[in-house]
This record gives C-alpha cells, sequence and structure tokens, in this order.
C-alpha cells in the first residue's frame, strides 16, 4: 500500500528548475532559427516580387522601342538635365509615354483632353511644358499623334501616388529643391518594400559613361544623366521607410558621385575591367538602367557592399584597390536590371 503512494507520487512529481530552464533554452533557439528562416524566406519572396516588376517594366521599354525607335519618356533627357534634381523623374517620365496621361504643350496644342489640365509643368529654361491629366494614365499614350495601347498595365500595388507630409510638404518624398507642387502627383513604380524604382535612359550611345547635367554644348556630354534619378536619390524622406538618402546613398557621399554611378553601369567584363581611373569609359551594360533600393531602402548604401555600420565604405573608385573592381557592384543588396543593346 505504502510502495503505491509512494509510486503516485513519483509519477505526480513536476519538472525541475533546471529542467524548465532547458525546456526554455531550446524552444528559444528553435524559435529563433525559425524566424530566421522565415526572415530569409519573406526577403526572398519581396525580392521575387520587385524582379517580377522591374521585369515587367523592362518589356514595356523594350516593346516600346521596337515599336518607336527610343526608349520611353515623353520629355528628352537632355531637358531633365536643365535642373539639378528635375521637376518629374525619369520614372515619372517613362510611365507617362508607356501608359498615357500627359501632353507636351506647344504654341499650337488643341488636344480637347488637355484643354482642361490638373498641372502644367515647366522644365527650366528648355521651353518645355508638360501637361498632365490623370485621370487619362492608363488609357495609352499619344505618340507622334497616334494613340496607342497601353504599354504597361500593372497592378494597383505597383503603382503608388505618394503623399507627402508636414515635415516635407508640398514635396513627395521630402523632396527639397526641384520638386512641382501638383494637385495630384504621378503615381511611382514601387518595389515591394514601398520603395519608388528608379529609371535611368541612355541619352547618346557614346562619350563619358555618367554625369550631371546642365553640360553646355562646349562640352562633352555624357552617355548617362543622374539627375533623372535624383528626385529620388537626393530624397531626405524617401517611401516606407522614411530613409535620408544624402547621407547615406555613396550616389551622394562618394568623392566623385559621377563616376561611382558610371561604376554602376559599366559592364564588369568589357573595356576597363579592373581599372577603377576608367571607369567613365567603360561599357554600359544596356539602354537603361533599373534599380530597386533593395530591403535596406537606400540606393546603394555606405553601410552595404564592401561597407558596415561601423566601417562605412563611400569610395569604390580610387579607394582601396579591393573595391575598385566594377564586380563590387555586385556585393550591394540593390537590384539592378539592365536593358536595350
Amino acid at each position: 500500500m505504502n510502495a503505491r503512494f509512494l509510486q503516485t507520487d513519483h509519477l505526480r512529481r513536476g519538472f525541475t528548475i533546471t529542467e524548465l530552464i532547458v525546456v526554455i533554452g531550446v524552444i528559444a533557439v528553435l524559435a529563433g532559427i525559425l524566424l530566421a528562416a522565415m526572415g530569409g524566406v519573406r526577403r526572398k519572396a519581396m525580392s521575387t516580387r520587385t524582379e517580377s516588376t522591374m521585369t515587367e517594366f523592362s518589356k514595356a521599354c523594350d516593346t516600346f522601342q521596337l515599336e518607336h525607335g527610343r526608349y520611353p519618356g515623353v520629355i528628352p533627357e537632355d531637358v531633365l538635365a536643365d535642373t539639378d534634381v528635375p521637376k518629374i523623374s525619369g520614372t515619372e517620365n517613362a510611365l507617362l509615354d508607356l501608359m498615357g496621361g500627359a501632353r507636351v504643350d506647344s504654341p499650337t496644342f488643341t488636344d480637347t483632353d488637355f484643354a482642361i489640365f490638373e498641372n502644367e509643368i515647366t522644365f527650366g529654361s528648355t521651353g518645355w511644358k508638360l501637361r498632365l491629366n490623370l485621370d487619362l494614365m492608363g488609357a495609352g499614350p499619344l505618340v507622334n499623334g497616334t494613340p496607342y495601347a497601353p504599354y504597361f498595365t500593372p497592378q494597383d500595388s505597383v503603382l503608388v501616388a505618394m503623399k507627402s507630409d508636414g515635415d516635407s510638404a508640398p514635396y513627395p518624398f521630402g523632396r527639397q529643391a526641384g520638386a512641382p507642387v501638383l494637385v495630384r502627383q504621378i503615381p511611382e513604380l514601387m518595389d515591394a518594400w514601398g520603395q519608388p524604382i528608379v529609371f535611368v535612359r541612355r541619352a547618346r550611345p557614346s562619350g563619358p559613361l555618367a554625369a550631371l547635367g546642365p553640360i553646355s554644348t562646349s562640352e562633352v556630354r555624357p552617355q548617362f544623366y543622374m539627375n533623372s534619378m535624383k528626385p529620388y536619390t537626393t530624397s531626405m524622406k524617401l517611401g516606407e521607410f522614411g530613409k535620408d538618402q544624402n547621407v547615406l546613398s555613396i550616389l551622394n557621399t562618394a568623392p566623385d558621385e559621377n563616376a561611382t554611378f558610371a561604376q554602376i553601369l559599366r559592364h564588369p567584363s568589357l573595356g576597363s575591367f579592373g581599372d577603377a581611373l576608367k571607369a567613365q569609359a567603360g561599357t554600359a551594360r544596356g539602354a537603361y538602367i533599373l534599380i530597386s533600393a533593395g530591403p535596406d531602402g537606400i540606393y546603394f548604401s555606405r553601410q552595404d557592399g564592401p561597407g558596415t555600420l561601423q566601417v562605412p565604405i563611400d569610395d569604390i573608385i580610387e579607394g582601396n584597390p579591393d573595391y575598385q573592381n566594377p564586380t563590387i557592384v555586385k556585393e550591394y543588396d540593390d537590384i539592378r536590371i539592365f536593358g536595350g543593346g
């Protein structure tokens, strides 16, 4: 009888403190592994979504070029480069040509759909004007006087008309100089992290790879102007993450930002491979480039690639020789897609 009671009492005994600590520790380790795995899966899924959006946009650009002999953009690159930060980005410029919603104004302007318009944007001293009717964005563009079906028809979640906040009003994304005051903002092409995607098309097939405008007619003009991406890359409070690109992106902090962008543009296995001083003489990988800032929300962060939080790296042109090879660009978490010849 006593033996039976002792056995029952033994069976009812709970866990000791040591056993509980061990179990909790095991659960914590397993939870950490699971969360890390889930984070990796989520990041991969968002990267895949972003790449899909960029690929679809790239296909639309290529189709547009096949039909019209140029890549999309209602305003020429030289006109966008007339001011340091143009009033529309290169991405907005292309979207308006792919989807409609804009007309270039002229003295003989007679389009009744744009007789009453939401916004008129004047581009510096160039004399170019752009009229917007965003109700018609998605109805298709008018190219050389002929209407076309839209070349790009994305999901609603991909195109977002960002609103400015009290700290940066009336500029979207915290833009400071050069941003227009619009009744409605032109929708932005967004990545899966809620950040705008950069689109820069080549202005000409020869010359140094990259530079800022305006450039006088007496100087050599670049293949790619940096100006058309500056509404995003110089933002003080960009997109969902609200990061200040001016202090975090090597596109602003590098000693030579033009050569830095050339390093991002150039083909890693042609021309000046491995010669940092010839970045501007390299061969472009395509006629245009699309860039997503990736999961950190910063275009080529100084704390990404070869840099770290403790030791940021600004110079991938004339700094440490290990950083000067154009293949270093692959170490950044930014997503790049090139298109065209």
